[in-house]
């Protein structure tokens, strides 16, 4: 009994790893991205499409932060979340030039 106790704890430790902490939506032409970071304080989204400028994200009424780009072309992009670097649980990634990786949008037409 103890032992199938250990090996459920240890299943859901392993795979909370693998729940994605973000998900994203379009609408018209815009990716709107929404984040899950319930203990943040400030959350900012940083994407090639601007050369990695910061954009200050808005914790939504369902506790999510969002943001919204174009959706119409590829990009990387990255979150820093209370200061700190922070990488969604995304599908693509990308090494970058820092030791670090970036995650990847691909707009629908272009997979």
């Amino acid at each position: 009994m103890v032992r199938a106790l250990i090996v459920a704890s240890a299943a859901l430790v392993f795979l909370s790893g693998c729940i994605k902490n973000y998900y994203y939506q379009i609408r018209d032409d815009q990716l709107h991205i929404f984040f899950h970071e319930p203990k943040a304080t400030k959350v900012f989204f940083l994407s090639s499409l601007d050369q990695f400028e910061l954009h200050e994200t808005v914790k939504n009424e369902k506790g999510l932060w969002e943001i919204s780009v174009p959706s119409g072309k590829a990009f990387e992009y990255f979150f820093i979340v209370d200061g700190t670097c922070s990488i969604p649980a995304c599908d693509q990634r990308e090494k970058d030039d820092f030791g670090s990786e970036n995650c990847i949008y691909m707009p629908e037409e272009d997979i």
